[in-house]
């Protein structure tokens, strides 16, 4: 039996512009970013296969990042593509919320790293501060709280390095109307954006790369603009604005199955497999897979988020025990507090609980787990309602 979304489920989800079982992804795209660091088959005494072949593949799980960018174009294009006005009141309402909803968090952990880190240089997640001037020490503070260092090569593992990823997605939240705008007008300029945004991207290279001492490696190479920008992984956000755009005007019908689910996870670890495959001989990073292949960029950032997007389209259709799970309160509380999850699974935290506490994975996991749910609760949640409040 088949459920018209025009009257029941995807439709109302679209409506109120929640969609339960994508809050339950958020919580497992956060997860798998934390095994990508927290890597199990890194370390003495594994080598051979292991070390080769399956501490790549967990490396390549950071592929968490790609699921928060496509759920990022698919959210924003589901609940502004109909309400954008061309005037200040509704900019600075669309501003707001962006930023309620990203920069207290953000803040709150940038200062806790800068107060860690000047106390205790060794809980420097960049390893740099210590070498920093006084002089420098501002400088990276102010590209720290501004969002702005995402744009260097030089400072974008600084401070909480995670937070590389909020540039990328600040940038996208700027971009966000003007495109939408366009694709209002005429959807088939979905397939004209990323050539313009990646020829940005390549013009800032240019520049960056003509003054790369003067800018501090500002857009420093075409491999930093590839993996570390918004111009470079625009079509992560536009593959989810795409299925938003499908979604709203050829809506489908809801049915008990897993094959859109099963193909999307399906196409996610084989891409995962060919990026493992192809850094395969290069150096493993706890904190990042290098991303030396080029092929490895066009699976990343060209053809697993087609798989992102089956995964996505159908869970929001499909009817069966991973959508039934996702969609339970546990894991709606799992994904509301993945944010505060992510912007602390890395940096002074997990010094403090290497050097204090535990080793163990699993145990580091727990406790990050529940210290992001008391953030979320007291902190994030309380800060982002209090923001978005004020008219």
């Amino acid at each position: 039996m088949t459920i018209d979304i025009t009257d029941k489920t995807v439709a109302a989800s679209a409506a109120k512009q929640y969609f339960p079982v994508l809050t339950g992804v958020r919580a497992i795209a956060a997860y798998m970013v934390f095994l990508s660091h927290d890597n199990p088959f890194l370390g003495e005494g594994l080598g051979g296969l292991t070390q080769r072949y399956l501490a790549p593949f967990f490396g390549a799980l950071s592929i968490g990042v790609s699921v928060f960018f496509v759920l990022s174009g698919f959210l924003i294009a589901v609940r502004y593509e109909q309400s954008i006005a061309l005037n200040w009141q509704w900019a600075r309402r669309y501003i707001r919320n962006r930023v309620a909803r990203i920069y207290p968090m953000y803040f709150l952990v940038t200062i806790a790293t800068l107060i860690g880190t000047t106390i205790n240089a060794g809980y420097d997640p960049s390893r740099l501060w210590k070498f920093y001037n006084l002089k420098d020490k501002i400088w990276v503070v102010f590209l720290n709280l501004t969002f702005l260092r995402g744009f260097f090569d030089r400072y974008r593992f600084t401070m909480a390095g995670q937070g590389w990823s909020l540039t990328v997605e600040e940038c996208f939240y700027l971009s966000a109307p003007f495109l939408l705008l366009g694709l209002r007008r005429d959807w088939r300029r979905l397939f004209f954006y990323p050539f313009l945004l990646l020829g940005v991207g390549l013009l800032l290279v240019a520049i960056g790369s003509t003054f790369h001492d003067q800018l501090f490696g500002f857009f420093g190479s075409v491999r930093f603009m590839l993996d570390w920008t918004f111009f470079g992984r625009c079509l992560e956000f536009l593959a989810g604005m795409g299925l938003a755009l499908y979604i709203r005007h050829k809506p489908g019908t809801q049915k008990k199955g897993f094959l859109l689910t099963g193909v999307g996870i399906s196409w996610m670890a084989l891409c995962m497999a060919l990026l493992a495959y192809a850094e395969r001989n290069t150096p493993t990073d706890i904190a990042v897979m290098h991303m030396l292949n080029p092929i490895s960029y066009v699976v990343r950032n060209a053809i697993l988020p087609v798989g992102i997007v089956i995964l996505f389209w159908g869970l929001l259709y499909e009817q069966n025990w991973m959508k039934r799970l996702l969609e339970t309160p546990f894991f709606d509380l799992l994904g509301k507090s993945s944010y505060s999850f992510y912007l602390i699974h890395v940096g002074i935290l997990d010094f403090f609980l290497n050097d204090f506490v535990t080793h163990s994975i699993l145990g580091k996991f727990v406790i990050i787990n529940l210290v992001a749910i008391a953030l979320y609760k007291f902190v994030e949640h309380p800060m982002h309602r209090l923001l978005t409040s004020r008219r």
